[in-house]
């Protein structure tokens, strides 16, 4: 059994000390899935090639206004970032936190932080007060960087009432109006102080430099509790699938990327600022999500491939037929966070006359399948692809007879270890159990091309005696005409068992009910034991993160509150 190498919230210890073997790094760099070169050096040359080429293209959603930053003007803002976290006295090592939108100053904080050797630290924008407490300070960061108020919600105030429980948070930036006298002003600072003129620029990280720990990335938590994730500029760089060649990672030269979730999440940041400068090509964003806008900017950046998860891909649609938009550049679009269904594809294809390509990634993994260049037109609906050069996978039996393994994967992009804060579990570092293998939790079936098809998380697997197959219930209910999304979500029933819940959102006024769709599924032969025994009907939509995936705690919650009401109800007409 691994020991534990970290006990209670940080050890810079352990992160300095953080290596994967020395011969399999070896390997890694002869394959070309690891390299001895920064994302900076690529940065710089296509700056000194192409200073006038577009690195990153935003949009407000707000109004519409477009910012466009060159590939110099990112590379002059990288410098002067990285010389200004040293002015407020950050080294290698320390951990710097921002919370912003998908703005430009993103992908420079993130640049700049690997130049300084400090760890990145991006976190969601949506964060409110309590989580972004919890991951400041299992991150121990000394500096975070926020905006004062993002979409409604005040920033600064809360930070100003968290920091005091964070003694080791030196500094608070602000980027905004509204900057308090306790906080540092990054427009002044970061933006207008040429700090590069007192501070000679350091060497480009090079070599074994690029196995430290660069970054500290969350996982979404939408099953549970959050985990923390460290990687290095090569399991990034592995993550993107930039050693594989152009058929098998999905992108060529002067690619240009974009997507509507969080750039400061693991699949935003990979696609949308590791990928576009690996590129040498262009990375599109938008701050706040909004169809209409989004589809404007993929036809003003000549965008030529999208990530959106399957919900977001059903909004743009729905405004596409609203008012079709012509997309000449677009080559495909990417989809995960979610299996693709047969019916979305072929209307991605029919409205925006472009094939649909799926990927299964995670945190701690980066993107590590997707269907190929060359696969299927429709193959995205029936697979979530094959394994990237780099990573290997093992599948093992699952919990019953029915075809469904549990995934594991080992290989290059790889997080060099993992915490789950205030759990008091052991630190897991990679390399040091297992033979390098992760169980990811996830559930898959054989897609009898040498790839995956999802079929659920291990936790959410729901039964007692015998285990239902989530997945599979959770499509035959979609094929009900009064349903437009299900997610099936276990519960304890009142003998203490669990059984399964239906949460189901109508597809119109009415929503089917729970024998309605018991005998729909009856009709088509499903086993007795696979049948949802509740159901909870929600509106106007399921709820999910920015990143588009469900987010199953809330759920659970909501059942538990609805079985509450209802037990009251009970007893009030009893009384």
């Amino acid at each position: 059994m691994t020991q534990p190498l970290v006990e209670g919230p940080w050890s810079m210890e352990a992160a300095a000390g953080l290596r994967v073997p020395g011969d399999v790094a070896e390997r890694f760099r002869a394959r070309g899935w690891w390299r001895d070169t920064s994302v900076l050096h690529d940065l710089f040359r296509v700056a000194a090639a192409r200073p006038d080429d577009p690195a990153i293209v935003v949009c407000s959603a707000q109004d519409g206004r477009t910012t466009t930053v060159c590939y110099a003007e990112l590379a002059f803002h990288v410098r002067r970032f990285a010389a200004a976290l040293h002015s407020l006295g950050v080294r290698r090592g320390d951990r710097v936190a921002f919370q912003l939108p998908n703005w430009w100053e993103v992908a420079a904080l993130t640049l700049a932080c690997c130049w300084t050797g400090a760890i990145a630290v991006p976190l969601l924008p949506s964060l409110h007060a309590l989580e972004l407490e919890r991951m400041l300070a299992a991150a121990r960061a000394q500096v975070c960087v926020v905006v004062d108020t993002w979409e409604g919600y005040d920033c600064v105030a809360a930070l100003e009432e968290i920091s005091a429980r964070l003694p080791w948070l030196r500094h608070v930036v602000v980027h905004g109006e509204r900057v308090p006298p306790w906080a540092v002003d990054f427009r002044e600072y970061f933006l207008r102080t040429p700090h590069e003129e007192r501070f000679a620029a350091p060497r480009l990280p090079a070599g074994d430099a690029l196995d430290r720990v660069c970054m500290l990335l969350f996982t979404s938590g939408t099953t549970g509790e959050r985990k923390a994730v460290l990687h290095t500029e090569n399991t990034l760089y592995a993550g993107t699938g930039a050693g594989a060649g152009a058929v098998e990672r999905g992108w060529a030269a002067r690619e240009v990327f974009s997507t509507p979730h969080p750039v400061t999440g693991p699949a935003g940041l990979l696609y949308c600022v590791w990928g576009p400068i690996l590129a040498g090509g262009t990375g599109a964003y938008q701050d706040v999500w909004a169809p209409e806008r989004y589809l404007e900017l993929l036809s003003a950046a000549s965008v030529t491939q999208t990530f959106l998860a399957p919900s977001f891909a059903q909004q743009l649609l729905a405004e596409q037929r609203r008012r079709p938009r012509s997309l000449p550049s677009l080559r495909f679009v990417m989809t995960g966070a979610a299996p693709v269904r047969a019916d979305l594809a072929r209307a991605i294809h029919d409205e925006l006359r472009v094939p649909v390509r799926s990927c299964w990634g995670m945190t701690e993994a980066g993107m590590g399948f997707r269907t190929r260049e060359d696969a299927p037109c429709d193959w995205a609906a029936k697979s979530d692809g094959s394994p990237m050069p780099g990573l290997e996978m093992r599948l093992l039996p699952g919990p019953g007879d029915d075809g469904v393994h549990r995934l594991l994967v080992r290989g290059a992009s790889l997080a060099v270890g993992f915490w789950q804060p205030g759990s008091g579990e052991p630190f897991h570092e990679t390399w040091r159990s297992d033979g390098g293998w992760l169980d990811t939790g996830d559930l898959v079936r054989e897609d009898g091309r040498g790839g995956i098809r999802f079929a659920g998380r291990a936790s959410r697997r729901v039964g007692a005696t015998f285990m239902i197959p989530v997945a599979e219930v959770e499509q035959e209910i979609l094929r009900h005409p009064g349903v437009r999304e299900v997610v099936l979500v276990g519960y304890e029933d009142e003998s203490g068992h669990e059984s399964s819940c239906a949460v189901v959102v109508a597809d119109g006024d009415r929503c089917p009910t729970l024998p309605e769709l018991v005998g729909i599924l009856v009709e088509r032969g499903m086993t007795r034991w696979y049948l949802p025994t509740r159901l909870l009907a929600v509106s106007p939509e399921l709820p999910r993160n920015e990143n588009g995936k469900i987010r199953y705690e809330l759920l659970k919650a909501m059942i538990v509150d609805s079985a509450g009401q209802s037990a009251s109800d009970r007893d009030q007409r009893r009384s």
